[in-house]
Formats: structure tokens, C-alpha cells, sequence
């Protein structure tokens, strides 16, 4: 399966961290708005403000009554609000103020603006804190609560009395206009006076409730928890996804082990994970159709060794049965006995070749090799003699050889037997297969690191035909391979090469410096011509 390796883990990563935080900060603005939403429309409503102002107003009516307490006892009134903080209370007696917690407004960062109306003798106090909200504390001068009057006037010196009666506080200064009017009625919140039964008499008080603040700072820092916590059950979620995509592929791997190979392995995605993946199932259908052929190879060895065991059977039970003939001397003349010892001889030499034959198939499938004795020879003549024993007994037979064997100083550290088996191969299928009209080349390269001994020939048009194991092949391949080598064959038509290459020990690997005080290894020089 061939698929575009387009998003890797970690652009994954990026986009699900960028995804999330675009997720979690819009959580964080559409909570905010909805708190600021909550707050102003139901939380600060008119109900619900004087709700929570006639519970304020019934606390304190209860605790000065249980205290016996005087309008004066500033020290009582603080304990009071320490334990309710969220509150400012305003204690007026006719038109003189009792008891005003200021330091409640300062520490808020807020400022209280005092303005009467000097028609009416109604007294408006609002207060805005940092963030803007305005409260309004509504009173008449003959000490009874009231609503606001629309047409609020004010006067520079009924300000200035109310700001030093408030102990300092901020003055603002506005027209008798409707439109102001109409803009103190839009804030957040109106608060009213209520009398409350004193020891020393009845005072008008009034209790500001802050408790909209703290539940809009408990509500953003929930909010922000929330937020965040989101932005980690993202992050969270997309590894706990990649994991057990890991666990789920980690399962099947371990059940393609232990239970079955051809188990699915789940191929999804477009990520390193999917290439994993898809890199196990290849693995997996290679180790499948290896399996396979080492099945079919075994059985094909199975029957191979039973057809070879009818096979040697069949001429040995001949042989066997013209030596009996000749051991009783049961033949007429000597013409028979030749005759019996020529069929005995066939026989012994088909055997020979059955033998040879089997020996190379068990060295080729056997899973160890015997040691071998690795001795070191100077390339020229030792090539020269193992190769020259082959080519004069094949040049009597009508073969015609090229050689070329390099004359440059190298030496290779072969198994004697092993290179004579290699030998062996390569000549008999020159012998098995070659066309003797055209000549065959022998040709031995030198460098610095290696030493190939190369071979062509002409196929044959009947040899083409003919079918091989490739037993004698497989045998060379191994061979040179134990002895740190290789063995090549290549067919282009009717032209058939093989090439044997050694490493040369000759020379130093790193620099090709000679390792040894050889002045001439190869004494006959190069050699030309045909055998």
C-alpha cells in the first residue's frame, strides 16, 4: 500500500496545540460574557438586589438588637462588617451621617460622588468602583427612603455640605437636566434606606452589597480553570488517540507472533504511526511468502532425495549384479568380462556424479559449515596451477581458453578444498554447457582490494535446453561467501559469465601500502594465448 506521507506527528501536534488554545481562549471570552451577562441582567436585577439588600438590612437589624448596640459604636459596626465583606453601610441621623465605612470604597479603588437637589431636598449618592459599576443611594432630607426624582438639580453649596459630611469624598458637580437624570437611572443598581431600631434611638441605614465582584472574580478564575482544563483534555485526548493507536498495532504485532502471521494489522492515517504500520505488513507478507518458498523448497529437497535414493538404487543393483557375475566368473570369454567391467564402470561413475550431486545439494540447505583451514597464497601461482590442472584437460577434449592473468604483486587466503570445489563447478559447466567452436575466457583482475578471477563462454543451442537445479551455483556462492568473498553469475543471451572475487591481503586496507617484502610473486608474468 503506497500512500502520501503528508502529516507527521509532530505538525499533528502543532495543529491540535493551536486548535486547542483557539478553542479554549473563544471558551474564555464567550464564558466572560456570559458571567458579565448573568451578572448585570439577572444577579444585579432590581429584584434581586433588594433581595439580597432586606436580607443585609434583617442580619444587621438582628445583630444591633441581640448587641444592644448604639448608632455610635463604630468598634461594633466594623465587627459586623468583617464578618460581612462585601458590604459598605451609610448610617444617617436626620441630615447627619453616623457611621460611613469609607475605607470599604478605598480599598475597592472606588469613589463616591454625593448631589441633592435643593428643590425637593432629595440626596443622591453614587458610588463607582474600578470597573465602572455605579450604585445609587437614594434619601430625602427629612430622613425617609425614597425613589429618585427625575428632576434632580444640584447646588454647588448643598454639594460641598454633603461631600464634608461624607468626610471628604469626591463632589460631582451636574446641570438639573433630564438627561442626567435618565442616565442615573440606567446603572446597575438603586439602594434604599431602611430605618433600624438603635439603643439610642431609630437611624435611617443603608447597606451596599459588593457581592456581584467577588462572584465575578470567582467566576473568571473558574472560567479560566475550565478554559485550561479544556485546552488539556485536548491535548490530552489527541495522545490518549495516538496511544492506543500504539496499543492497538503493539496487539496485533503480538498476535501475528503468537497466534497467527496472517493476522490484519490496521493501516490508517497519514503519520509516522501509519508508516510503522504499513512497514510491519510488508515485513509481515515478506516473512509469509519466505515461509512459503522454504515450505515448498523442503518439499521440493523431500522429493529430490527420495527420487535420488530410487535413482543410486537402480545402478548400484546392476553393478552389484555383474561383480557377482564376475567374482563366480560366470562369463564365456573375455570379450564378456570386458563388456561386464565397462557396464560396472558406468554404473560406479553414474553413481559418483549421483553422489556429488547430493553432496552439493546437503552443503547448499545445511544450516552450518564445516571449518575451514584458510591458508594465504600468492595469487599468480597458485590461479596458475588450480586453474591451469582444468583448462589442459579440457584443451584435450577440444576446448580453446583466452587467458589474461594480471602479473600485479597480490595474495588471497583461501580454503584449499573450497576453491577447489568453486573450480570443479565452474569447469564442469563450461565442460556441461559450452560451445567448443568458440573460445572461452579466463581472465584474472588485481587491485588494490580485490582479486576477481572472471569466466565466459558460448552457451550451446542443445545445452540452452537443458534444465538445471542451480545446486552447483548455490554451492560457489556459499563457498566464496565463508571465505570473505563472492560468486556472480550473469546470462545475456547465449553468452554465460561468472565472476569469482577474493579480497587481496596484499595490501593494507586504509592506504594500499604492501603489508608484506614480496619482490615477485607472480614469476611466470602475464599469460596469453590458448590452451
Amino acid at each position: 500500500m503506497n500512500k502520501t506521507f503528508r502529516r507527521t506527528l509532530k505538525v499533528k501536534m502543532f495543529i491540535v496545540v493551536v486548535l486547542g488554545l483557539l478553542t479554549a481562549v473563544i471558551s474564555f471570552f464567550a464564558g466572560m460574557l456570559a458571567l458579565d451577562t448573568y451578572v448585570a441582567n439577572v444577579y444585579m436585577s432590581d429584584a434581586n438586589v433588594q433581595q439580597r439588600s432586606m436580607q443585609q438590612i434583617q442580619s444587621f437589624a438582628a445583630y444591633v438588637n441581640s448587641h444592644s448596640m448604639k448608632a455610635s459604636d463604630s468598634r461594633a459596626l466594623r465587627a459586623w462588617q468583617g464578618k460581612h465583606k462585601n458590604v459598605y453601610i451609610l448610617i444617617y441621623n436626620n441630615d447627619d451621617i453616623v457611621f460611613d465605612s469609607q475605607w470599604m470604597i478605598e480599598k475597592r479603588g472606588a469613589y463616591k460622588y454625593v448631589i441633592t437637589n435643593s428643590a425637593t431636598g432629595e440626596m443622591v449618592i453614587l458610588i463607582q468602583d474600578n470597573q465602572g459599576t455605579i450604585r445609587k443611594i437614594r434619601r430625602q432630607n427629612n430622613g425617609n427612603s425614597t425613589t429618585t426624582n427625575k428632576n434632580s438639580g444640584v447646588t454647588k453649596e448643598q454639594s460641598k455640605a454633603a461631600n464634608g459630611a461624607s468626610g471628604g469624598t469626591a463632589v460631582m458637580e451636574k446641570p438639573e437636566t433630564s438627561e442626567y437624570a435618565e442616565d442615573i437611572r440606567g446603572q446597575e443598581a438603586d439602594y434604599d434606606f431602611y430605618p433600624v431600631l438603635f439603643r439610642d434611638g431609630v437611624f435611617d441605614v443603608c447597606i451596599v452589597d459588593y457581592s456581584d465582584d467577588t462572584l465575578k472574580e470567582v467566576g473568571r478564575v473558574a472560567i479560566f480553570v475550565l478554559c485550561s482544563m479544556l485546552f488539556i483534555g485536548i491535548i490530552i485526548y489527541y495522545f490518549g488517540r495516538e496511544i492506543r493507536r500504539l496499543r492497538k498495532l503493539t496487539n496485533q504485532v503480538m498476535d501475528i507472533k503468537n497466534v497467527d502471521i496472517n493476522g490484519p494489522i490496521t493501516i490508517k492515517g497519514q503519520d509516522e504511526i501509519c508508516l510503522l504500520a504499513e512497514n510491519i505488513d510488508t515485513m509481515r507478507a515478506t516473512i509469509i511468502e519466505q515461509l512459503s518458498r522454504e515450505k515448498e523448497a523442503w518439499q521440493a529437497n523431500s522429493d529430490l532425495v527420495t527420487a535420488m535414493a530410487h535413482d543410486i538404487r537402480t545402478p548400484l543393483t546392476v553393478m552389484a549384479g555383474y561383480l557377482e557375475l564376475m567374482k563366480n566368473k560366470e562369463y564365456s570369454s573375455q570379450e564378456e568380462l570386458d563388456e561386464y567391467i565397462r557396464i560396472s564402470s558406468e554404473k560406479a561413475e553414474q553413481l559418483r556424479m549421483m553422489s556429488d550431486k547430493m553432496f552439493r545439494y546437503f552443503y547448499v540447505y545445511s544450516k552450518s559449515s564445516d571449518e575451514l583451514n584458510m591458508e594465504t597464497f600468492q595469487a599468480g601461482p597458485f590461479l596458475n596451477q588450480m586453474l591451469g590442472e582444468y583448462m589442459v584437460l579440457l584443451g584435450e577434449n577440444g576446448y580453446q581458453f583466452n587467458v589474461d592473468i594480471s602479473d600485479r604483486e597480490a595474495e588471497i587466503s583461501v580454503d584449499v578444498q573450497g576453491m577447489k570445489r568453486i573450480t570443479d563447478n565452474v569447469f564442469a559447466n563450461i565442460r556441461k554447457y559450452s560451445d567448443k567452436t568458440k573460445p572461452i575466457d579466463v581472465r584474472v583482475y588485481v587491485d588494490v582490494r580485490r582479486v576477481r578471477i572472471f569466466f565466459r563462454n558460448y552457451i550451446s543451442a542443445e545445452s540452452a535446453r537443458a534444465e538445471s537445479t542451480h545446486i552447483g551455483t548455490l554451492t560457489c556462492q556459499k563457498m566464496a561467501e565463508e571465505m570473505n568473498g563472492s560468486f556472480v553469475t550473469c546470462r545475456k543471451g547465449k553468452i554465460y559469465e561468472a565472476t569469482l572475487t577474493l579480497p587481496n591481503v596484499f595490501y593494507d586496507d586504509n592506504v594500499g601500502v604492501p603489508t608484506q617484502g614480496l619482490t615477485a610473486i607472480l614469476s611466470g608474468g602475464g599469460h596469453h594465448g590458448s590452451v
